[in-house]
């Protein structure tokens, strides 16, 4: 099973007490606030995140956590 293929299962299965694309999406957003930046890492995990933010404002997406941002 790869990494994607979990991820993926993680989140269909939704059984933990934290939904999994809050917990993604919180690594994400430590991962751009401390990783170094200019790293393609970074990039990539600071678009998702804006990304997400976007849709949220847009009224296209919810999380869990959204009004603790």
């Amino acid at each position: 099973m790869t990494a994607k293929e979990i991820l993926i299962e993680e989140l269909n299965e939704d059984m933990h007490p934290e939904k999994v694309e809050d917990v993604i999406f919180w690594a994400l957003e430590y991962y751009v606030k401390h990783r170094r930046n200019g790293t393609w890492g970074e990039t990539i995990a600071y678009a998702i995140v804006e990304r997400i933010k976007e849709a949220e404002s847009l009224g296209d997406l919810s999380r869990q956590d959204k009004k603790k941002n």
